[in-house]
């Protein structure tokens, strides 16, 4: 019969790590703690250890941790709240086994201080052995004699969330024995810089290993015997997984933050009539969003442009995560068509990100973008989101704010008719953006802002791409670009550059700097290297020698090679500035 009722507890870390296995659901957000997260939990128990009395003081409490644990089912103990710190422990208590080793490695029996110290230590080695590994008599005493390699079948954690990408790394922090083994087995991050390349896990692991290893002998006695001994958690014990599952998702009306994706993923689940497969599926949506120009977040607002242009009833505007499935449960009734919809978006955006369209729009205002996706979720021309991008570079050349109605707002009208394929075509689309903007922007007042100077970066990018289009030349725009002052913005040269150039003094010298004309894109190692060079040095060398724009890939840098003169004055600013304004007005307006 299946029980219904709660069972809470109050704990010790002991205690507590006294189960077989902490397994963590599917529907589990990935490990998010971070360094500073951990700093605190420290400085908590070395204050709370400083200003212990057992005769007087209670013991320090974590918190409360939910678990299901539901006679029957594969795992009896389940974790539905509180991962985030059972494996934050989990990778102290594996910093401090490592500590305790060492030390125990230098202790003797020659003295009773010594031989003291190490019984005690031995002790603790021996309780954290436990509380993270499954050991039978026979291991546990060989792997204490350093004779028996840890396999992973004796971890404890257990984690299948199908939002966490990088569990592989608390196995290889569990499974070594010793820091510079996993620091070199770690994960390391496409695409990441720095310390931004590894993982929670181990940013967290090496943060507590670095600091146990800062403590004396007797301290880390000290202070793992207060962490494992005198700090404490309430479980609250669940004997029913569904019942368990309503609890996780009422957890953040009652104070316990859950993100708006984990409360719709859960309820997913809770509806699937194949969790399993629903886990597979969702698992692989998370890892398109990791290698795609949208996190979760981002692809369930695109999620919700498409399906409002699906309804297309009255709402326009999207109402939030949480607000939308909550007027549109339904949805979540069909996991295999919600994944499978989610997934045709990932797909739309990622090839369009690909295209030269794709590569100039995503310089311009985020908010365009879930317009792009619910587009492409029931049609195909690329000639339409031309004129979002056109709609884009004017946001960038008016005062106008993106949530004025003439841009949020007639998205959003717009939005409504991409799903009417049958009564509304691509040229209706293009004719309506065409009257939309011929009704509401002077030609005249953008043209003199591109001539005035001080335009944003995007319309530089625009330009380019203009350039390319009208050259019938590829345009290349990757991550590794910056904009490129022909002139030099700075320098020590910066009072022969103003004389050369033709400019009265400083303050024209700082208007025309940042004139459209003067403004380029140019591959980032080569802009570095160029610094204040002369326009004449710029011109004679190679990209290869990190001094010129020979060889660039950027269409207007490379065709400077050429130039019929080996100054860069006003009137050349003058004039490129003229050319490029020209080229955006016509792309805009003709």
């Amino acid at each position: 019969m299946t029980r219904n009722d709660i069972q809470p507890s109050l704990q010790t870390i002991d205690t507590y790590f006294d189960r077989k296995e902490f397994y963590i659901p599917g529907y589990q957000r990935p490990y998010a703690w971070q360094v500073a997260q951990c700093e605190k939990l420290i400085d908590d128990i070395k204050n709370h250890q400083e200003n212990f009395d057992k005769t007087s003081q209670d013991n320090y409490f974590f918190g409360t941790i939910l678990i299901a644990q539901e006679s029957g089912e594969k795992h009896e103990t389940t974790l539905i709240d509180g991962q985030q710190r059972t494996t934050t422990f989990m990778l102290l208590l594996k910093a401090l086994l490592i500590k305790i080793n060492d030390e125990l490695s230098k202790l003797s029996d020659d003295s009773s201080d010594d031989a003291k110290l190490k019984d005690r230590l031995s002790n603790l080695k021996r309780k954290i052995i436990l509380m993270l590994y499954n050991l039978d008599d026979d291991a546990f005493f060989d792997y204490r004699k350093g004779n028996y390699k840890l396999k992973p079948q004796n971890i404890k954690y257990l984690n299948d969330s199908i939002s966490e990408l990088h569990v592989r790394d608390m196995f290889t922090i569990l499974v070594n024995e010793d820091f510079e083994t996993i620091k070199n087995l770690v994960i390391r991050i496409n695409r990441r810089q720095k310390d931004n390349k590894y993982t929670n896990f181990y940013k967290n692991f090496r943060y507590f290993y670095n600091y146990c290893m800062g403590l004396t002998n007797t301290q880390v006695r000290d202070f793992a015997d207060h962490l494992i001994n005198f700090c404490q958690v309430i479980t609250i014990t669940s004997f029913n997984t569904d019942q368990a599952i309503n609890i996780f998702n009422s957890l953040n009306g009652t104070g316990i933050p859950l993100t708006p994706i984990e409360v719709i993923v859960s309820e997913a689940i809770a509806n699937s009539k194949n969790r399993k497969a629903f886990e597979e599926n969702w698992q692989e949506i998370v890892k398109k969003t990791d290698n795609s120009s949208l996190n979760l977040n981002l692809l369930m607002t695109h999620y919700i442009f498409m399906k409002l242009s699906e309804q297309h009833g009255t709402i326009t505007r999207n109402p939030g995560i949480r607000a939308f499935f909550a007027t549109n449960k339904s949805l979540l009734n069909n996991d295999t068509c919600f994944t499978s919809e989610l997934d045709k978006i990932l797909d739309n955006i990622n090839n369009f990100d690909n295209l030269e369209l794709g590569a100039i729009l995503n310089k311009f205002n985020g908010n365009f973008k879930p317009f792009v996706s619910s587009y492409l979720f029931f049609r195909q021309s690329s000639e339409y989101l031309s004129y979002l991008l056109r709609l884009g570079a004017i946001l960038e050349l008016t005062d106008f704010s993106y949530g004025n109605r003439l841009f949020k707002g007639f998205l959003e009208k717009m939005n409504l008719k991409y799903s009417q394929i049958n009564t509304i075509t691509d040229a209706n689309l293009i004719e309506e953006v065409k009257q939309h903007i011929a009704s509401n922007f002077n030609k005249a007042d953008i043209k003199q802002t591109l001539i005035d100077g001080g335009v944003p970066t995007p319309i530089s990018y625009l330009n380019e791409y203009l350039y390319a289009k009208y050259h019938k030349l590829e345009f290349n725009l990757n991550r590794n670009v910056d904009i490129e002052h022909i002139m030099p913005q700075s320098g020590i040269n910066r009072e022969n550059i103003i004389k050369d150039a033709g400019l009265s003094g400083k303050e024209e010298f700082y208007k025309y700097r940042e004139k459209l004309g003067n403004k380029i894109p140019l591959e980032s190692e080569i802009n570095r290297g160029i610094g204040d060079a002369w326009f004449r040095t710029k011109k004679e060398n190679s990209i290869t020698s990190h001094h010129g724009y020979r060889g660039s890939k950027y269409q207007i840098a490379s065709s400077l090679v050429n130039y019929p003169k080996d100054t860069w004055t006003k009137e050349d600013i003058d004039m490129a500035t003229e050319k490029a304004a020209e080229r955006i007005i016509k792309f805009i307006f003709e």
